[in-house]
């Protein structure tokens, strides 16, 4: 009955397991750490607060083409012998001033105003993505952290259980005491290096946690980890990205602003027809006097001081011929940034190729050189050598993974737009995907509701209908998933366990040694 119940409560755990991991897949996966950093960072909630306030311009702009209210009210203390003041102390007076004709001044002021939107509109959608890539550079930190602080606890797993066996060999009078501060001083700087990666990983999961502004936990994120990928070539990554970057939009929204503010300018040195009515209630020249009504058909003009209207214009146009140069200069850096980053996936593939064989190499020279050392044939620094350049291996193997990471999660950010980003892949096996989702956006919530001048103006404002995204993209567990097993990979130490009851006089069995799953000690 006890052994049922005891089944029976293991299965209900194993259960509730497997049932907490399927919930938890793929919500910590690099697009939804995006998706989090976007819904939590203040800097997303001020350029959304910056966006709205130009939405509330455009309305103010709209209402230029209305009459332009006016009351007054006007009190005089004169002299009994001031003839232009003989009647009211005060007086009352209530007008409307309509523009008939300004130039062009109103019409370019709004298109200002709606271009100044598209600024802050864009800007918004900079400071995502400059926000996404910070979260790309803080993951991949972490993750190559994580790789070497496997790699180095490994390393010093190793040279630990070396120094329990050399200590064994000094005592049988195999080995010299001089051997064993060899080694020990290789396990201290181990441990130095252990706990090195140790402080980089904690720094790196801090940083990535002060983005999202929640906790993480380093297990759950390695489980969601994948490195996108891509199957185009370089001119097609190139000309989307360039067809919709937000910088290149936001800077030629800034220079149809500036073209239409240089239209505001020309038209202040034309002067304005307007029509004004109306209607005053006393009179300073005579008492008791009825209300007086009165339309007014007026003329102005105004160069500024000294004519410095002339002077505005010329301004304006260096200031919109800067702007055309920013947008070129956008679209080069841009372009240089996909190239490089292209290039650097590409060599960072061939360098993944190259380590690991480099690992699987010195792996095999490591067992054969303990083999030896056992026989006579090898000194004890030799092995310890075998050690260190393993693990150096493995931590250069991190960095190349991490930078891999970097770069191609960088190239996805360019050529994708950042309100539609791919759905979590299954971290099971490598597979293509082509569905979209759709970032929480606190502007969505926060955007204040339509009021009666919004409604009376129909104020309506062109969506950003996404293009189709013909690119081909899909998730590389793959590579993921080696970079775990090179630095969990405990196959030395399982040799050292196999070799423990080893003498010179036995003969070496041929049949390979084989670790057991997942890296654990047999």
């Amino acid at each position: 009955m006890i052994k049922r119940i005891t089944i029976t409560l293991l299965f209900c755990i194993l259960v509730v397991s497997a049932n907490a991991q399927t919930r938890t897949h793929g919500a910590f996966s690099l697009p939804n750490l995006i998706n989090k950093a976007i819904a939590y960072h203040p800097s997303i909630e001020s350029s959304i607060f910056l966006e709205n306030s130009a939405k509330d311009e455009i309305t103010g702009a709209k209402w230029r083409y209305f009459p332009t209210p006016s009351f007054s009210i006007k009190q005089v203390g004169a002299s009994s012998t001031d003839v232009n003041y003989g009647g009211d102390d005060r007086i009352a007076l209530l007008s409307f001033s309509q523009p008939l004709w300004a130039g062009g001044a109103i019409d370019a002021r709004l298109e200002n105003s709606r271009e100044k939107f598209a600024v802050a509109h864009e800007a918004t959608r900079v400071a995502e993505r400059e926000l996404a890539l910070k979260v790309i550079s803080a993951y991949s930190r972490w993750y190559d952290s994580f790789l070497k602080k496997e790699a180095y606890g490994k390393s010093k797993k190793e040279h630990d259980m070396l120094n329990v066996r050399l200590k064994r060999r000094i005592e049988q009078g195999l080995s010299s005491t001089s051997d064993l501060k060899l080694a020990t001083s290789r396990a201290t700087q181990s441990g130095t290096s252990l706990n090195s990666a140790i402080i980089q990983h904690e720094n790196a999961l801090r940083s990535l946690e002060e983005l999202l502004g929640s906790k993480l936990d380093s297990e759950v994120l390695i489980r969601d980890f994948y490195i996108i990928e891509f199957d185009n070539n370089l001119a097609r990554l190139k000309s989307k990205a360039l067809s919709i970057s937000p910088q290149i939009k936001k800077n030629q929204a800034e220079s149809r602003a500036l073209k239409a503010e240089l239209k505001q300018a020309k038209a202040s040195l034309y002067p304005g027809l307007s029509l004004r009515v109306e209607r005053q209630w006393g009179d300073f020249t005579r008492s008791e006097s009825e209300p007086q009504n009165r339309i007014f058909l007026e003329l102005n003009s105004s160069l500024g001081a000294g004519l410095s209207s002339f002077s505005q214009v010329k301004q304006i146009k260096h200031r919109y011929k800067s702007s055309q140069s920013k947008i070129q200069d956008a679209k080069s850096k841009i372009a240089q940034q996909i190239e490089l980053d292209w290039a650097s996936s590409q060599s960072y593939k061939q360098q993944q190729e190259l380590l690991l064989v480099s690992l699987k190499n010195i792996k095999e020279v490591q067992k054969s050189w303990y083999r030896q050392f056992l026989a006579g044939r090898k000194q004890w620094n030799e092995v310890m050598n075998s050690i260190r350049e393993v693990s150096q291996l493995e931590a250069q193997l991190a960095n190349v993974y991490a930078e891999t990471a970097t770069v191609n999660w960088r190239i996805f950010v360019y050529v994708k737009r950042i309100n539609s980003i791919l759905k979590p892949f299954s971290n099971a096996k490598s597979k293509a995907f082509n569905a979209d989702k759709t970032l929480w956006h606190p502007g969505v919530k926060n955007a204040p509701k339509s009021g009666i001048s919004d409604k009376v103006l129909d104020l309506v404002f062109a969506k950003d209908n996404d293009e189709a995204d013909k690119i081909v993209w899909f998730a590389d567990v793959d590579t993921h998933q080696k970079a775990i097993k090179a630095v969990k990979d405990n196959g030395f130490s399982n040799f050292i366990k196999k070799m423990d009851n080893w003498s010179p006089g036995k003969k070496i069995s041929n049949k390979p040694i084989q670790s057991s799953p997942k890296g654990e000690d047999k």
